[in-house]
């Protein structure tokens, strides 16, 4: 048992940095060699953790080898437009100044209904509001839409609106946080400063953000009691 688990833990923690060192998030925004790399891992790592008569390195070699060519091709791909080709692809434009084009279609394989769903999926009601549809390297679909179709925004209207970036989460469940207070620009003087004006403790805060626009919201702790 001791062995089963101190074997899983290895290849756990060996995938976790694998994985990380591809830069990627989620399943969806791999591209065909890292799919077909993580599919490769996932069978190779399993074997030891079942079979405890497997080496352990018979697992750690190939996955750390599958992990090198990875990063190796993808660093090539920037460089070269062949490597790019055969390894990442180019993007497919489905419908071009909103004209559907069928030849790009039958290459990617994807039906009419498909494209249809897709579109729905980006808040396009109908082909007549697309200008661009584009199928990324990624499997993921970019719309664009026609100038008619697309939301009134401030400055159509000449509208001075002011950024207000992200919110900054400084302070959570009564803990400051320190990346995200040197990350809005903000010194530990302004936070305690604004507790203050709240009449509230830092143990009192349950949640405490700031945006870019300097508007400060509270979340007291109590309000989850």
């Amino acid at each position: 048992m001791t062995t089963c688990v101190v074997r899983t833990l290895i290849i756990y923690i060996l995938l976790v940095l694998a994985m990380r060192l591809t830069g990627k998030r989620q399943i969806g925004e791999l591209e065909i060699s890292e799919l077909v790399s993580t599919i490769i891992i996932s069978e190779i790592a399993s074997n030891p953790i079942a079979n405890h008569e497997t080496p352990l390195s018979f697992a750690v070699i190939p996955i750390m080898l599958i992990i090198s060519l990875e990063v190796i091709i993808s660093f090539l791909a920037t460089r070269s437009n062949i490597m790019k080709k055969i390894f990442v692809g180019s993007p497919s434009v489905l419908i071009r100044r909103g004209e559907i084009q069928p030849k790009e279609l039958a290459k990617a394989r994807i039906s009419l209904e498909e494209l249809l769903c897709q579109l729905r999926e980006n808040g396009m009601n109908t082909i007549e509001d697309v200008n661009y549809a584009i199928l990324e390297s990624d499997g993921m679909l970019s719309v664009i839409p026609k100038a008619s179709a697309k939301s009134v925004t401030p400055a159509d209207l000449a509208l001075d609106v002011k950024e207000v970036g992200i919110a900054h989460a400084v302070v959570i469940d009564g803990v400051i946080k320190k990346e995200a207070l040197d990350g809005s620009g903000k010194t530990r003087a302004w936070l305690d400063g604004e507790i203050r004006k709240s009449g509230l403790n830092l143990k009192d805060i349950f949640l405490m953000s700031v945006d870019d626009a300097n508007h400060v919201y509270i979340i007291k702790r109590k309000s989850f009691s």
